[in-house]
């Protein structure tokens, strides 16, 4: 499995427009690395997790052809997760030559607010309209807690997350065979800790590769979301229970500039506790 993240920031992006923070000064004057675009992970080359407005931009800088993308997951519907903009280009009406299937796998909550901002972006466009489906070159899939589907060659199980829950948010364990990835952004700590890790465990699962959300720093954040402190409880309770290994890659990313580091500095301190911060264009093999 090879992964490469086409983001790693929260949902205002780092540095956020307008602020002037220490991380968001930081960030301006150090560049490279510690330029964060909205959270988006590509699995291969063509399965993506959550298509947001930061897509192609990133895609362009870490020379990704998203073309080749076939199967896609959404997390939940919220702005910086999804952009019905990509959709709409995928019509004959914009000249898209050669468009290939693209299947599309969310909550059926999900897919109605997704469906809303379709119709906002094209009026009269839905994703619960059959036509309206096969005129954008999509299947649309709803699916649910603990339930493993097949996406293409990939086994895939949703799993709960009450960051919205008006909006069916959901994670998402996606295995090649070999290799089990573990995507938990956007990411609550109660439910992890009495859904998520009993699944995991209940199920003898280890993850070859982990991605949790790490969007604020130490004591910092509110509640739909995990802190540093939260975070490395998290990872700490996954290893007392088999679920992750001395060879699991665990990965910090959502990040945001409230209590946390530039990312050198947040690097150092995440080794210390057993974990690495994702940067934009990093790509993993396992």
């Amino acid at each position: 499995m090879i992964i490469k993240f086409l983001g790693t920031s929260a949902a205002h992006s780092l540095p956020m427009p307008f602020c002037n923070c220490a991380v968001c000064v930081a960030a301006r004057e150090l560049g490279g690395k510690d330029f964060r675009k909205r959270s988006s992970i590509l699995v291969n080359d063509d399965l993506i997790i959550d298509l947001g407005q930061d897509f192609m931009s990133a895609s362009f800088m870490h020379g990704v052809d998203t073309s080749k993308v076939r199967y896609w997951l959404q997390t939940h519907s919220h702005s910086d997760h999804f952009s019905a903009a990509h959709l709409i280009t995928r019509m004959v009406e914009y000249a898209a030559a050669g468009v290939k299937p693209l299947s599309l796998y969310a909550s059926p909550r999900c897919i109605q607010g997704m469906s809303e901002k379709l119709g906002r972006e094209e009026r009269g466009a839905s994703l619960l309209d059959a036509q309206w489906v096969s005129r954008l070159g999509l299947s649309v899939t709803g699916v649910e807690h603990g339930r493993e589907f097949a996406c293409g060659d990939y086994a895939v199980t949703a799993l709960n997350s009450a960051h919205d829950v008006g909006d069916g948010s959901l994670l998402y364990l996606v295995s090649d065979g070999p290799c089990k990835l573990f995507y938990g952004l956007d990411a609550d700590e109660p439910t992890l800790k009495a859904e998520t890790l009993d699944y995991f465990s209940d199920n003898s699962i280890c993850l070859d590769v982990v991605v949790l959300d790490h969007t604020y720093g130490r004591g910092a954040g509110a509640g739909d979301h995990l802190n540093a402190d939260q975070f490395i409880e998290i990872a700490g309770e996954m290893g007392k229970r088999g679920i992750v290994n001395k060879n699991t890659k665990i990965f910090a990313s959502h990040i945001s500039h409230e209590g946390t580091l530039p990312h050198g500095e947040f690097a150092l301190f995440a080794n210390r506790h057993g974990y690495d911060v994702a940067f934009d264009g990093l790509t993993v093999e396992v």
